[in-house]
């Protein structure tokens, strides 16, 4: 089992500032939301052995990872700097507004080697340090939760479902992932590669498990 899981809101959502590399911590909103995470987690796995948890080493997810591992029993945090956000350059800490003048426009939306800020990196290259990271963290039997960033989830679950960088494009394919939402992959009992949850925030208004051990995973 492969769980999914958006930092918390952070203060780059609430103050302005651009994502990316900018090293924004989580808000007491944010904070909160991903106690609640770390609680339906905890009570889905207390019957069960502990997953590893993989985390960017940005402030925002490693955050959010401390808290679900507390919650877990004091389970490893293992950092993985491949799992950050799309690297924004010159841009990374500035203010939406102050990042403006250094934005350079691509000749179109769909251009995958482009960087749009000086010492970012293109949409080709951040799927590919994704999914070169992600294929390094699935390499075990183990269930595993990754605490990441939108775009940082959005390439695992498209390198998933087997699509590449050029095919998402091509598709003009995409998904949501609001933070602390929770998305579980797997591979089912028809040995295909399936997506079990996906973008969901519904457990911050129930207080319930998760319910993760009832998907027909393939060791079902």
């Amino acid at each position: 089992m492969i769980i999914l899981v958006r930092h918390g809101e952070a203060t780059h959502h609430t103050e302005h500032l651009t994502g990316g590399w900018t090293d924004s911590v989580l808000t007491a909103y944010g904070k909160q939301q991903i106690k609640i995470v770390a609680k339906m987690l905890a009570k889905d796995f207390a019957k069960h052995p502990k997953p590893i948890v993989f985390t960017s080493d940005l402030q925002r997810a490693s955050a959010s990872a401390r808290i679900i591992c507390k919650a877990l029993g004091d389970v490893p945090m293992i950092i993985k700097n491949s799992l950050r956000e799309k690297n924004n350059g010159k841009a990374a800490g500035l203010t939406e507004e102050e990042a403006r003048k250094y934005y350079r426009k691509p000749i179109s939306e769909k251009e995958l080697d482009h960087a749009n800020y000086e010492g970012g990196e293109t949409r080709r290259e951040f799927y590919n340090r994704t999914v070169k990271g992600f294929e390094d963290l699935v390499n075990t039997d183990e269930n595993i939760i990754i605490v990441a960033h939108k775009g940082t989830l959005q390439n695992i679950v498209f390198s998933w479902l087997g699509m590449d960088i050029d095919e998402v494009n091509e598709k003009n394919f995409s998904l949501d992932v609001r933070p602390a939402s929770i998305s579980v992959l797997g591979i089912n009992k028809w040995q295909e590669h399936a997506i079990f949850l996906l973008n969901d925030t519904s457990y911050l208004q129930k207080d319930s498990t998760l319910g993760l051990f009832n998907y027909k995973f393939s060791w079902r």
